[in-house]
């Protein structure tokens, strides 16, 4: 549980500033310690009894489409980014109102996911990215081993669910 209090986001700038009912956490997870691979996640807990929801992973499409910078901050995350001001809005569609809501930056490259030498970028392929995603989640699990008995579900939008099907 430390390694998940260190990725806890205690503020972020532009946010609304009075406090919310829920807690979200950001962070890498590497993947591959020998390629450099980390990916990126960020995580809402529900915003009413988190332990009784359950927990979905939101992948955007594209290929390459970063799920953080639009899935999370202009469709169905807790904070959208407001239009022509650098703020941040609480969602009142948001998905966290009815589940844990984990975004993920995936494969290595896209978005704020990295890998330390831009040959090492993964090369186009649902196996791939699928691999990758795996191993991501089983890391995760291990620093937030309270969702792992939760019910889990993926979900996506375009090309998104050849990935998640892999």
């Amino acid at each position: 549980m430390a390694a998940q209090e260190l990725d806890r986001v205690a503020s972020l700038p532009g946010a609304p500033s009075y406090s919310y009912a829920f807690k979200h956490y950001s962070g890498y997870v590497t993947t591959d310690e020998r390629l450099g691979k980390a990916l990126f996640y960020w995580f809402f807990e529900a915003m009413e009894k988190p332990d009784e929801k359950p927990l979905v992973l939101w992948l955007n499409g594209g290929p390459g489409c970063s799920s953080v910078g639009f899935g999370q901050a202009q469709e169905l995350g807790t904070f959208l980014v407001k239009k022509d001001v650098p703020e941040l809005e609480l969602n009142p569609y948001a998905w966290n109102q009815a589940a844990n809501l984990l975004f993920l930056d995936s494969p290595a490259g896209v978005g704020f996911s990295y890998t330390n030498t831009s040959f090492e970028i993964d090369p186009p392929g649902d196996n791939s990215t699928a691999h990758g995603s795996y191993a991501f989640l089983v890391r995760w699990f291990q620093r937030f081993p309270q969702q792992k008995m939760k019910e889990f579900y993926i979900a996506g939008e375009s090309y998104a669910g050849l990935p998640a099907h892999s």
